[in-house]
């Protein structure tokens, strides 16, 4: 009963570390898009002011 119990727990907490972690990884990947999303458009505004200042 009690390597049961031992067991179970154990389940537990791999899977609330695996959560944790999946979790954590979803965030920075959901960051980095958003970082990259900025520097395009700010690429993007910067060509565009270039032109402008050409023709």
């Amino acid at each position: 009963m009690e390597s049961e119990k031992v067991f179970w727990f154990c389940i537990g907490g791999m899977m609330s570390i695996i959560t944790i972690l999946i979790v954590q990884n979803s965030r920075q990947l959901e960051s980095r898009n958003a970082y990259q999303q900025g520097v395009v458009e700010s690429q993007r505004q910067w060509l565009e002011y270039e032109k402008g200042d050409k023709w």
